[in-house]
């Protein structure tokens, strides 16, 4: 994932954010156990939002005290302890990780592929230590990405950024519903597809710009051309919106949250959140089309 699914910090209430900080510091605990505290400096918000899915859908009771860490050792913070979801999430993030790395590796060019160069082995440990846990999620991440970028070396005709992105709902539906059955596998799966399909649209659009500068590939290139109208940006909004709706049919049916705090920031990010990601995105391109027009 990305750093593109976050709360938005002004609607929460204090508590929830304290909640939601707290979650975040658990997380970041929990990746220096389970997988090396390398592997610490690649957590990102989208990592929590998993994990508060996690915990709402098994109802699993988060403790959270207070405790200092190597990055704040003077002020003890509330942090989340140890629990099977933050653990999950933590071995599902180096995976995700890793594997992003590698397809740097093979795709970039330039900064992205220095990036990954320089990053890749010190991942490797974090990697081995999740996949011994987790191989049938990591051969699953594996086999999403490949897909997904022989998809975009084919570079499909119309209609292929929504064939491209649901390539990615399915890799994010296999690691919201890993190891969990029956109801709570389905509301997870759900979830998980469509905020997948919604992450890789809304990075299209956020590099489109860089990528039609440097000449790489993006979906809406082939879909838009290179200049889009604002039409064409209003259309991918609502489209983005749709998939919300679609988010927010399996956020409806968790029905045992531990902490009422959970459903808070989970509603906060639905419906406040990634609309906001959205609404930036799409006025930054929207804005490049207008300075490009009035300079014609």
């Amino acid at each position: 994932m990305l750093g593109y699914v976050r709360t938005d910090r002004q609607e929460l209430r204090v508590r929830e954010d304290t909640f939601y900080r707290a979650l975040y510091c658990g997380l970041c605990h929990r990746m220096g156990k389970c997988t090396g505290n390398c592997s610490r400096m690649t957590l990102n918000y989208d990592f929590v939002f998993l994990a508060a899915v996690r915990l709402s859908l098994t109802g699993e009771k988060p403790e959270v005290k207070k405790q200092r860490c190597f990055l704040h050792p003077f002020r003890s913070r509330p942090t989340v302890q140890k629990c099977d979801a933050l653990d999950f999430c933590a071995d599902a993030s180096a995976l995700l990780v890793y594997h992003k790395l590698a397809d740097d590796l093979h795709d970039e060019k330039g900064l992205k592929k220095a990036r990954a160069v320089l990053t890749k082995p010190w991942m490797s440990s974090a990697y081995r230590r999740a996949k011994r846990r987790y191989p049938t999620l990591d051969a699953a991440i594996a086999a999403h990405l490949a897909a997904l970028s022989r998809y975009e070396a084919e570079g499909t005709a119309f209609g292929g950024a929504d064939e491209l992105a649901a390539q990615f709902g399915k890799l994010m539906e296999a690691v919201f519903a890993e190891g969990l059955a029956d109801t709570d596998a389905r509301i997870a799966a759900t979830v998980g597809r469509a905020v997948g399909h919604w992450i890789y649209l809304i990075d299209a659009a956020d590099d489109f710009e860089e990528d039609r500068k440097r000449g790489r590939f993006n979906p809406y290139l082939r879909l838009f051309g290179e200049a889009p109208t604002e039409t064409d940006w209003e259309n991918l909004r609502l489209a983005l919106t749709a998939l919300l709706c679609e988010a927010e049919r399996g956020f409806l049916l968790i029905d045992n949250y531990p902490t009422p705090e959970l459903q808070e920031i989970l509603a906060n990010i639905l419906y406040l959140g990634l609309p906001a990601t959205a609404k930036r995105i799409i006025a930054k391109n929207t804005c490049s089309h207008c300075e490009k027009e009035t300079k014609k």
